[in-house]
């Protein structure tokens, strides 16, 4: 991973972070699809410098595959939901580093990421048209993927908007578990299979 990149998430994580716990943070058991069914909640990591955390983000996807990059490009319903950890969460500056963050989902591959820039700034736009600047504590993004359909963008469960296409989500999934994802260990994290008590 580019060392300027890996140093900037860092800085931002400590510019951010305050002395917060995510013991108290829970999710979801499942999504609901459309037709009934649902996809279920499989880990979730926590980015989280020295002793703070910033925010969660969990992973749902059915079935168990664990290999990150089969994941990636699975075409099946999946969701990745950010969870602020942080009273005042910029959503500006994590717009900013998401933005970054599909170019190394997708290996730097700029002839790839010239065809979803346009889907790429809606997504932010979606997003930052909210109102809102900060996210506040454990309020919510996700991003729901369904085949045929495309990504749901939410914020603390209402509906933004939907961006299509199967390449946005490899690129979009990517920033979190792509080979040359921001964080390995996040990654590897939220992918494992919860042991069953």
């Amino acid at each position: 991973m580019n060392l300027s990149f890996k140093k900037s998430l860092v800085l931002l994580l400590v510019f951010f972070a305050g002395s917060l716990s995510a013991k108290d943070l829970k999710f979801d058991e499942s999504i609901a699809l459309e037709n009934g069914t649902s996809v279920a909640y499989r880990n979730h990591a926590v980015f989280a410098p020295v002793s703070f955390s910033l925010y969660a983000v969990g992973f749902y996807v059915n079935g168990d595959e664990t290999d990150n990059m089969k994941l990636k490009n699975l075409d099946k319903p999946m969701a990745i939901q950010l969870v602020s950890l942080y009273r005042w969460l910029k959503l500006k500056k994590l717009m900013g580093e998401l933005r970054r963050g599909f170019s190394y989902g997708m290996d730097h591959d700029k002839k790839f990421l010239a065809t979803i820039h346009t889907r790429i700034s809606y997504f932010v736009d979606l997003l930052m048209g909210t109102g809102n600047r900060n996210m506040g504590k454990y309020q919510r993004v996700t991003f729901f993927y369904q085949p045929g359909k495309g990504t749901s963008v939410s914020y603390d469960g209402k509906i933004l908007g939907v961006v299509p296409g199967y390449d946005f989500k490899k690129a979009l999934f990517g920033i979190w578990l792509n080979n040359n994802c921001a964080n390995d260990e996040l990654r590897n994290k939220m992918i494992k299979i919860k042991k069953k008590k």
